[in-house]
């Protein structure tokens, strides 16, 4: 009797569980490359979004006479007119002396992430001086 000893039987089953093993390792990994592009995508768009309503409201409050108090106000605001998405601002105005008071605005968003929904925030600031001039 003759054997004839083949080394490599088996061997072509480990080479596809490898293959089929490395080629899902690199699809998971595009995959999620593309869901955090996604999310990075949106989080610029609304945090864009997000500048342009908070310079609105600097604005605004930069245009308003000029009162030496302190206030605090909070509105709904549109942060995507694509989806209807929206967020809340707070504008809040501090007395720093006579002469000049700070505006602070902070957005506030709940952006979808893969592992759920996180608060983003955005916070912008401008001092304001008494002008007897309107700005």
């Amino acid at each position: 009797m003759k054997k004839i000893m083949n080394s490599e039987n088996g061997m072509a089953l480990v080479e596809i569980l490898i293959s089929i093993a490395v080629v899902l390792i690199l699809f998971s990994a595009a995959t999620m490359s593309i869901l955090n592009s996604q999310f990075l995508a949106s989080y610029s768009r609304h945090k864009t979004q997000a500048m342009y309503v908070a310079q609105q409201l600097l604005e605004a409050q930069r245009r308003q006479t000029f009162v030496a108090a302190s206030s605090s106000t909070t509105a709904a605001v549109t942060l995507d007119t694509y989806v209807n998405f929206t967020g809340t601002a707070i504008t809040t105005v501090a007395n720093l002396d006579a002469y000049r008071n700070q505006v602070t605005v902070e957005i506030d968003w709940v952006e979808q992430m893969l592992a759920g929904k996180k608060t983003m925030k955005e916070f912008y600031s401008v001092n304001i001086a008494n002008d007897p001039v309107p700005n």
